[in-house]
């Protein structure tokens, strides 16, 4: 009968112990998630300031506008076009998104 008690003792902590490592283990997944969260807000207002940043120092003249765009229809790379005019990704994505756009909308006008 002893043994019943101890054995019955024993499977108790074994479950109090299961139970707890398995809320810990939640809590821990929750807060790593939330530091997750906390980084990409951070991210994207980083990439807004940037983006504010390039368009006030005056990056936006149409002689580089148009750079980029002839280096993009002689089958440049995006990483080359970056490099050899200085300009930043951002920038030569944003000029390259308006010349698609443009061209499609003269394609279906």
């Amino acid at each position: 009968m002893e043994l019943l008690y101890i054995l019955t003792i024993f499977s108790l902590l074994g479950f109090i112990g299961v139970i707890s490592y398995l809320t810990w283990e939640k809590m821990t997944e929750y807060k790593r998630y939330e530091d997750f969260e906390i980084l990409e807000e951070k991210m994207v207002r980083l990439e807004s300031y940037l983006y504010d940043l390039e368009e006030k120092l005056g990056l936006d003249t149409d002689e580089t506008k148009e750079k980029i765009i002839e280096m993009y229809i002689d089958g440049k790379d995006l990483i080359l076009i970056e490099n050899t005019l200085n300009v930043p990704r951002p920038k030569v994505e944003a000029v390259l998104k308006a010349y698609k756009a443009k061209a499609k909308e003269e394609i279906f006008s």
